[in-house]
């Protein structure tokens, strides 16, 4: 008896479709005829489980048997209870031959999750699927943190500042991401996600940055064997209309894939320092925060941009994202690493904003405010503007450098980009301008 009222309320207890309903109930009318006390082999569930209405029927034809009849009915009961407990063993076994197959022909329906075979998917989409997997492995979720003194006990202690995402650049263990990611933090931690799902976290050192075009280069200790270094592409060779492929971490959802086509070339965005940076590549897949530092695929998985900004008047994505194209990260990516710091020639001069020059009416150019001593400007010969007894004496306003015509500070700044120190330009000035000349 009680293996059999096991055997009900295992049925009971699990997930029993209703075709079941016919064996429980063959199994508990005999022990409910027997007149057992229920209570004391099932739990309340399992009674719950018989409708009310049927558990009472039962109980209530037991105590209204007649006693001229007990022996001869309690004896036929013993033997139909004892043939039930006997048959216990064989509706296990029949249930547990039901398999998913079974049922799903008995229901119509299969109830097992659907397998989707590379034969239900388009060609496109098995390249996608294929893609995101290849680069599961080189898209790292970092987290940043400062250091905070607790107002109780005074003690300083590691806070949490914000998350990003970045990309394995090569199996030393350099990690590239953007510079807004990690700017004022403490320290740093880098995620590897492998192809299996399994993921590490590694403590993160600061190789160098490059604010002026928003990049950074940390470095991880962690074995080649689990670095897996992206595929660089050409931004150069980027035209309009290519499939487009995002990989980040958008408000910490780690290792999320969003797909589009790059919409524009040549855009600009502004760098944290406030510097232009040019040759932007727009997309329309999606980019939220969280996003920045992660890679922008093309159609053959190579990375073709650090994805890093987003235009937006509500803070989310609005269908135009930036990303720093693949041949700027590369070159100033490749700069980090062997100096640690990005080293440009500069003139030696300081100079005034465009915009405001352009409010006061001064013309095109760039306004040279001081002159370094010992710079190449002042070897040159170039003049900073000065406070004279008779007011101010505007410098040398510089319009071309060699060949290139300079409008503002970030034509200056291209063309310069293209130098080494050491090399020799010519400078195009107006001497000793006049506001609204």
């Amino acid at each position: 008896a009680f293996s059999t009222s096991m055997f009900v309320t295992w049925l009971r207890r699990s997930s029993m479709p209703q075709r079941y309903s016919m064996i429980v109930n063959s199994i508990e009318m005999p022990l409910l005829r027997r007149g057992l006390k229920k209570r004391q082999l099932f739990s309340s569930r399992s009674v719950h489980s018989v409708p009310r209405k049927s558990l009472q029927t039962f109980e209530g034809n037991h105590n209204h048997e007649s006693s001229g009849h007990e022996n001869s009915s309690n004896s036929n009961r013993n033997i139909l209870f004892a043939g039930m407990a006997c048959l216990a063993p064989l509706a296990v076994v029949a249930v547990r031959c039901l398999d998913s197959q079974s049922i799903a022909n008995m229901e119509g329906k299969a109830r097992s999750p659907i397998q989707l075979s590379d034969a239900s998917l388009a060609p496109n989409e098995i390249n996608t699927i294929k893609l995101f997997r290849e680069n599961i492995p080189s898209v790292v979720f970092i987290s940043t943190y400062v250091t905070a003194q607790d107002f109780f006990s005074m003690n300083a202690e590691e806070m949490p500042q914000g998350s990003g995402s970045g990309f394995v650049w090569d199996s030393a263990g350099h990690i590239v991401t953007n510079f807004h990611v990690i700017r004022s933090a403490n320290s740093a931690q880098v995620e590897l996600t492998d192809a299996n799902g399994k993921t590490t976290t590694y403590q993160a050192e600061l190789t160098g940055v490059d604010p002026d075009k928003d990049i950074a280069v940390l470095k991880i200790d962690a074995p080649a064997s689990e670095l897996r270094p992206v595929s660089l592409g050409r931004s150069a060779d980027l035209q309009v209309g290519q499939t487009a492929l995002a990989i980040g971490n958008p408000f910490g959802l780690d290792h999320t894939l969003t797909v589009g086509v790059i919409s524009g070339l040549g855009r600009e965005t502004r760098s944290p320092t406030g510097r232009i940076i040019r040759n932007v590549v727009q997309t329309d897949a999606a980019i939220n925060p969280g996003n920045s530092g992660g890679v922008l695929l093309d159609s053959r998985g190579d990375v073709v941009g650090m994805n890093t900004a987003i235009y937006s008047q509500t803070g989310t994505f609005a269908g135009i994202g930036f990303a720093i194209p693949a041949d700027t990260v590369a070159r100033v990516v490749d700069k980090i690493i062997r100096s640690g710091r990005v080293i440009r020639p500069v003139l030696g001069v300081t100079f005034f904003d465009s915009f405001q020059g352009r409010r006061f009416g001064l013309p095109p150019g760039v306004l040279v405010l001081d002159v370094q001593p010992g710079s190449p400007a002042s070897r040159a010969g170039l003049q900073g503007t000065k406070r004279t007894q008779g007011g101010i004496r505007l410098g040398d306003i510089i319009v071309a450098v060699d060949d290139h015509q300079v409008r503002d500070e970030n034509d200056l700044f291209d063309v310069l980009e293209e130098r080494r120190p050491g090399d020799s330009v010519a400078l195009s000035v107006l001497r000793n301008p006049r506001p609204g000349r």
